[in-house]
């Protein structure tokens, strides 16, 4: 039975996930076939499937917290909120042998929203691409004001269309998917209520725009479906528990040292049950 991990985005939610990827490198848990992920999830795969313990919760509570990466004061002068291309950039440089692309390990897949179609595609990463997708998957809208151009085509984070890439991995024959969440299990999205701002930041890209409207719609019905998968397919979610407090732009350093904790319990916990820890 074909295994799959999948791990949500949700920016400096992604803490979580980092403490629940450490975990697993900690007991030697990789027997994984593929990995799929979107934006923060993205990234958290490639820090793991490289086997870089504690790099995901460097780039996220030090790299992450530094006003180079993100500045509401820049935003407001006409540049990024969050600069996810200088944050991959100083991963690479500051840790370049943690940063290359995975060879011959678990097969790693990122989603990137085409801004043009509004669907979320998935390449695997390579040598040759891991920039453009890591840089694309993360660029959330309006926040990153570029939208990055992969062979032509413009993209935006990958979270837009497909917030949860599980039915993705199902599609791609996983019949066995642990799925790494960033909110607890009770949250559902809400819809969003400033559609009229949203006419007015993306009316000429009609298709983005319907993407994000439906976000909370695709978002809510992932969680559905996790709830009840396909009878053929088996699912284990590891999800924050309702003390979880960190947010999207979470940038105190405590708490999200907090949340890398959590995140390590609760791998702690699911590797129990899988026999995997001592």
């Amino acid at each position: 039975m074909k295994k799959a991990l999948v791990v949500e985005g949700g920016a400096m939610r992604g803490i979580f996930a980092a403490g629940v990827l450490d975990g697993f490198l900690k007991r030697d848990m990789m027997d994984f076939d593929l990995a799929v992920g979107v934006s923060a999830g993205a990234t958290n795969l490639a820090t793991y499937i490289t086997q870089a313990q504690g790099l995901s919760r460097t780039i996220i509570s030090e790299y992450a917290t530094r006003r180079e990466f993100f500045s509401p004061l820049r935003f407001i002068r006409g540049g990024h909120m969050t600069d996810v291309h200088w944050l991959w950039q100083q991963c690479k440089n500051a840790l370049p042998s943690h940063c290359r692309a995975p060879v011959d390990t678990i097969p790693l897949h990122v989603g990137i929203t085409n801004v043009d179609t509004g669907d979320c595609e998935y390449h695997r990463v390579s040598n040759d691409n891991i920039d453009d997708l890591m840089v694309a998957s993360c660029a959330i809208p309006t926040a990153y004001r570029e939208q990055p151009v992969i062979d032509g085509k413009r993209y935006t984070d990958g979270g837009v269309a497909d917030p949860i890439p599980a039915q993705k991995a199902y599609a791609m024959g996983a019949r066995d998917i642990t799925v790494v969440l960033s909110q607890p299990l009770s949250f559902a999205k809400p819809d969003i209520r400033s559609a009229w701002l949203l006419e007015r930041l993306y009316g000429r890209q009609p298709q983005l725009m319907q993407a994000i409207l439906n976000r909370a719609d695709v978002y809510n019905h992932t969680r559905e479906w996790l709830e009840s998968p396909p009878k053929d397919c088996s699912v284990t979610v590891i999800a924050p528990d309702e003390a979880f407090r960190v947010r999207r732009l979470t940038m105190h350093r405590r708490k999200l040292a907090l949340g890398y904790r959590s995140g390590l319990t609760a791998a702690r916990r699911f590797l129990r049950g899988q026999q995997y820890a001592a």
